[in-house]
């Protein structure tokens, strides 16, 4: 099925929460955890058009990267059990004795995992030679892959959030004001803001802690690929803006008492789960934006919940679960 019609069938829906409607915002929520069960959320779209590039180059294998929970590697693994092509995924760590339950999905679709430790993997990920060491480790160990960065960070993951952006303006007719969506890389919010252009405000809500020196970095990436994607029919796409402050704590890491108490109000008063590593930091940033003013009243805001709910075996969620 083509993307944009896949896309278009996702559904938009009304968010009932008390404090949002106190400030005279309207909050609407794009439901793409529902796109599919496995490749869910904004992985669905990151990993469409990497994986027709590999079959379009002949490759019947694929690599990528991620933690013990990645949702990344967790919705390639099932990409390639129901696809029917090869897997591996280089995991951040040394190999526990025990799985995550994320991996034991993994190697259970055919994932092949290879364990790298913490002060190397950061390493691959901040000098370009000591990737392609590793890379051509692996390629004459295993054979020819294709490879797609981690969490999907390329041009052809920004390819498939600019579709979900196009489905989004679509499907409400351009009817909105602003749209949110979590933040890691900076591929998401690069595809969706090039989608619509200069009509609508698209904020980026990073999950990251560090200095502003990390979100600078972020942000050159998402300019860089919004410049690649944008079009003469679209214009420039200078609408999109990172907020920072709302990282929890930092990624992946236990959340405060006051997240987690949000975290039960939101479940409770919406009966929408969130996954605590991405759409749980969101949410937290568009509530306290909208009590603050950020957005005047009247407006119409949109937040793309880009699923990972499998990440919630990781975390203590609030009704147990």
């Amino acid at each position: 099925m083509e993307l944009l019609v896949r896309a278009r069938q996702v559904p938009v829906e009304t968010i009932d929460l008390h404090c949002i409607k106190a400030s005279g915002v309207e909050l609407l929520v794009r439901r793409d955890d529902l796109v599919d069960e496995q490749l869910s959320g904004n992985k669905f779209y990151k990993l469409f058009y990497n994986i027709e590039c590999a079959e379009q180059l002949g490759y019947r294998q694929i690599l990528s990267f991620g933690g013990a929970y990645s949702n990344h590697l967790y919705s390639l693994a099932a990409a390639g059990k129901r696809l029917g092509f090869a897997t591996v995924g280089v995991v951040r760590g040394e190999r526990p004795v025990i799985l995550s339950p994320t991996l034991l999905d993994a190697e259970r679709w055919g994932m092949r995992l290879v364990f790298v430790g913490r002060a190397d993997y950061r390493e691959l990920t901040q000098t370009s030679a000591s990737l392609a060491v590793l890379l051509s480790r692996l390629r004459h160990e295993l054979g020819g892959f294709y490879c797609i960065p981690e969490g999907g960070a390329n041009l052809a993951g920004a390819q498939g959030m600019q579709v979900l952006g196009r489905a989004l303006d679509e499907q409400l007719q351009g009817k909105f004001d602003s749209v949110c969506l979590a933040c890691g890389t900076g591929t998401g919010l690069a595809g969706v803001a090039a989608a619509l252009g200069g009509t609508k405000s698209v904020l980026g809500f990073s999950v990251l802690k560090g200095s502003s020196g990390v979100d600078a970095g972020i942000g050159s990436e998402v300019a860089r690929l919004t410049e690649q994607l944008v079009t003469t029919n679209t214009g420039q796409a200078d609408n999109w803006r990172l907020i920072s402050g709302f990282h929890g704590g930092g990624y992946g890491k236990r959340l405060p008492p006051y997240l987690q108490r949000f975290w039960q109000t939101f479940e409770q008063e919406t009966g929408l789960q969130l996954d605590p590593v991405y759409t749980l930091k969101m949410f937290w940033g568009i509530t306290r934006l909208a009590q603050q003013g950020y957005w005047p009243k009247g407006s119409r805001v949109v937040a793309i919940h880009s699923g990972g709910l499998q990440g919630r075996r990781g975390f203590t969620a609030p009704n147990g679960s």
